[in-house]
């Protein structure tokens, strides 16, 4: 997506992308994060859950400074196992693909787990019920 991509190019930043075998190995990703040093990691939840249920205090996870999720919000549970294996919590958010985050957990709020968080400066969110 447009914010995951361009951003950090323009940025300066380095970008790992994936391009393997389609079916998600685990214990595969968790090699290439601590091999390659990732410091911001994003993935769906579903990336979070799977590899919550690994063993995570036997991959070297220390440099991941920042994790940020997005789609659906990540449950307390893996959100807590992440947090005392890497000492980042996980920022959930909510927005389109084409676009940018129009609902998350900013680095600025407390994050409560189960939750997208909140608008993003400058947007106007409303749930309509049809």
């Amino acid at each position: 997506a447009w914010g995951m991509l361009f951003g950090p190019w323009m940025a300066g930043a380095a970008i790992v992308l994936y391009d393997g075998d389609i079916r998600f190995d685990a214990v595969c990703h968790l090699k290439l994060i601590a091999k390659l040093r990732v410091s911001t990691f994003c993935a769906p939840p579903t990336v979070y859950r799977l590899f919550t249920q690994h063993d995570l205090t036997t991959y070297d996870l220390s440099s991941i400074r920042h994790s940020v999720s997005a789609g659906e919000p990540l449950n307390p549970e893996v959100i807590r196992v992440w947090k005392e294996t890497t000492g980042t919590v996980v920022h959930d958010g909510y927005g389109q693909t084409e676009t940018v985050n129009v609902v998350a957990n900013f680095p600025f709020m407390p994050v409560r787990p189960g939750s997208m968080g909140k608008a993003a400066p400058g947007f106007t969110v409303s749930i309509v019920n049809d």
